[in-house]
């Protein structure tokens, strides 16, 4: 339809000099009564009347401010230079992460500081910030480029995607509703998404970490060899240096409820686990301890390896090699048989037995003094009760097992992580050491272990039983127990051959290398693999060997700021794009002539018939129109409501002009 200017009913227009009062009557008292209705009016007119009751508007309000008299577009004035100085301000805000991300860089590979963690903390804001301020600079920017486009021309479809763009949202919601896939669309989706990238990356951008040195180095050991120097040579030799093997052996057996669990005996020596409780713990040749520094670990004795040259810190891997005894038991019960070769001094006897001699094969006391091969048969008798004579008798299997052992420390703390047996028989250790282990040494021990603490004492048999049986019996409650005998019938063989093992071994690693067992050993240990034990009044006493193994360490620096490039690439990009985005748009908003009208409601009473508003305005920004018309009463309705169909328009709300919007009606 044509347009006429509102007032003039005669076709002829009017000039922007004429009274604007007689081209906009506007009539507040209309909200006060019902129009009357002429004609074939369409219903609801009156009741929309009714609705904007109360409702004022005058162009009086507006005639001073209304630009009347034609004007040049984008004029400077001073507050258009403030606007500049803030868009340029905001335009320049990017910078500020793409500062922080090369701040963090310098800090890559530096020391925690004060000052990064001030940095850390202004990161951690940034996933607030970032989003923010994208969403303003890119919102402006595709606006200003629109706004832009439509001065020099161009499609509606792509001003309504541009212009619409302002969020991933609307840009995606624009690309389904035009059902148009462009490239300005996409572009504008994927855009958007690098909002949550930028914020999250400025997150994730700095962390911390330990950096590690590898290095490689030599500790030292107890060498293997030292078993043949043991003073179980014979009951002369032990009773010459019982002084020093009593001391060390009860001191592991007294204090074991403190480091029978631990990986580290009481003087931090290396203590291998029992293999046959590991040896099913996987199918490889390495067998493995799961949980290294846990307390269900059974070690086979409490006295460990000594090592030295360990460093103070890191994290050190190498490999030891040592020999253990181990003993499985078949039965273990109580009886009262009398026991002709149990001699009352004692009360407790171990002693290889013959199963293979024919006329031993029918008795449990055929004792012997020779052991051809491994399993050594032994017998464990220990006196139950010494008024009924009672006893604890066990028949076991002795057997000396080579092993090499994986340990880890931790500084100076360590632990075996896997164990592996060797074969027995090596170069350094030939059939006829073996031979002199099970006939000699071996032999002895069974005679001298079970009056370790009780030798040359009287009455040993109403003294009750020895130290280390009342630990077999009991190892968390054994020690102040006097003039008792304990009933080692009651445990299991399986446990009884268990803590067998450990006392086994514990009296048996006392007896060689005993003055390295106790720890502070001297530096030159490490240097030389020799300990010094002769002294000018004792010159026999040998030498204490060690032996060299390679150790890999790993010792962790102090930790430092670690850049996470990938992210920091990341929000690099991202704020570029912004600040290239930015500016552009504000480039773009100050070489663009035409006023910002798009998608502004006011705009939608630009040269409209049905909003009479003054002549003039067309440079008004939409905000601009917004603040002079904002108590103009306005609604989308039909305007024509007299006609068989109807016109929606956006229309002054106060007049007959407009009526309700109706389901049922139709409209062109």
């Amino acid at each position: 339809m044509a347009y006429e200017p509102v007032g003039r009913t005669d076709g002829s227009r009017t000039s922007i000099g004429d009274d604007l009062e007689t081209r906009m009557q506007y009539d507040a008292g209309s909200y006060s009564s019902d129009p009357s209705a002429t004609g074939p009016v369409h219903r609801g007119v009156g009741d929309q009347a009714k609705g904007a009751k109360g409702a004022t508007w005058s162009s009086e309000s507006i005639s001073e401010q209304w630009p009347l008299q034609s004007q040049k577009l984008a004029p400077m004035t001073p507050w258009h230079g403030f606007i500049m100085v803030f868009d340029l301000i905001l335009a320049s805000t990017p910078i500020m992460f793409i500062s922080l991300a090369l701040i963090a860089a310098r800090l890559d590979g530096t020391e925690i500081s004060d000052y990064g963690s001030g940095l850390k903390e202004a990161l951690l804001i940034s996933p607030t910030i970032f989003p923010l301020l994208f969403a303003a600079l890119m919102g402006r920017f595709f606006r200003h480029l629109g706004l832009w486009l439509a001065q020099r021309g161009t499609t509606l479809g792509r001003l309504e995607q541009l212009v619409g763009c302002q969020s991933v949202f609307s840009a995606l919601e624009r690309q389904i509703s035009l059902r148009s896939w462009s490239i300005i669309g996409i572009a504008s989706i994927l855009v958007w998404l690098l909002s949550p990238v930028g914020g999250q990356s400025a997150l994730r951008l700095l962390d911390q970490e330990s950096g590690e040195i590898h290095s490689t180095g030599q500790i030292r050991y107890l060498s293997p060899m030292e078993v043949m120097k043991s003073i179980l040579t014979g009951a002369s030799s032990v009773n010459n240096g019982r002084s020093g093997f009593t001391a060390i052996c009860l001191a592991a057996l007294l204090s074991s409820s403190k480091v029978k669990d631990t990986p580290v005996d009481l003087w931090g020596n290396v203590k291998l686990p029992l293999y046959r409780h590991i040896e099913n713990s996987t199918s490889d040749e390495w067998k493995t301890i799961w949980n290294p520094t846990g307390n269900n670990i059974t070690y086979a004795s409490l006295i460990g390896i000594p090592v030295v040259g360990l460093p103070t810190d890191g994290v050190s891997t190498f490999n030891i090699k040592a020999r253990q005894w181990d003993i499985t038991c078949s039965s273990n019960e109580g009886t009262n048989d009398n026991q002709t070769d149990f001699k009352n001094l004692y009360t407790w006897q171990l002693s290889y037995t013959d199963k293979k001699t024919p006329v031993c094969q029918n008795q449990t006391r055929c004792n012997t003094e020779m052991c051809s091969g491994y399993p050594c048969p032994i017998r464990s008798l220990s006196l139950a009760s010494n008024e009924t004579y009672f006893f604890s008798v066990a028949a076991c299997d002795l057997t000396l097992e080579n092993f090499e052992a994986q340990v880890q420390c931790t500084g100076r703390a360590c632990a075996v992580q896997k164990m592996r047996k060797l074969p027995l028989l090596d170069d350094d250790y030939p059939i006829g050491y073996d031979t002199a282990m099970r006939n000699m040494f071996a032999l002895t021990q069974l005679q001298q272990m079970t009056s370790l603490d009780n030798h040359n004492t009287a009455a040993r048999v109403a003294r009750g039983s020895t130290n280390m049986e009342r630990w077999m019996r009991d190892p968390s409650r054994f020690i102040g127990l006097l003039y008792n005998n304990v009933n080692l019938y009651e445990l299991s063989p399986q446990l009884f051959g268990d803590r067998l093992t450990i006392g086994y071994n514990t009296y048996w690693q006392s007896t060689y290398g005993t003055a390295s067992l106790a720890g502070n050993l001297p530096d030159s240990v490490a240097e030389t693999g020799l300990l010094r034990v002769a002294t000018p009044d004792i010159t026999a006493t040998p030498d204490v060997e060690f032996v060299a193994s390679e150790a890999s360490t790993v010792t962790k620096t102090k930790p430092m700021y670690k850049i996470n490039w990938k992210w920091f690439t990341a929000l690099m990009v991202c704020s570029c794009i912004l600040l290239a985005a930015a500016y552009t748009g504000l480039v773009l908003k100050y070489i663009t002539i035409a006023p910002d009208i798009i998608g502004y409601a006011s705009s939608l009473t630009i040269l409209n018939p049905y909003v009479p508003t003054p002549t003039g305005g067309t440079t008004l920004h939409g905000l601009q129109r917004a603040a002079l018309l904002r108590d103009l009463p306005v609604r989308i309705g039909d305007v024509s409501p007299n006609e068989p169909a109807g016109v929606i328009a956006l229309a002054k709300a106060d007049t007959e002009q407009v009526a309700r919007l109706d389901r049922q009606r139709s409209y062109i």
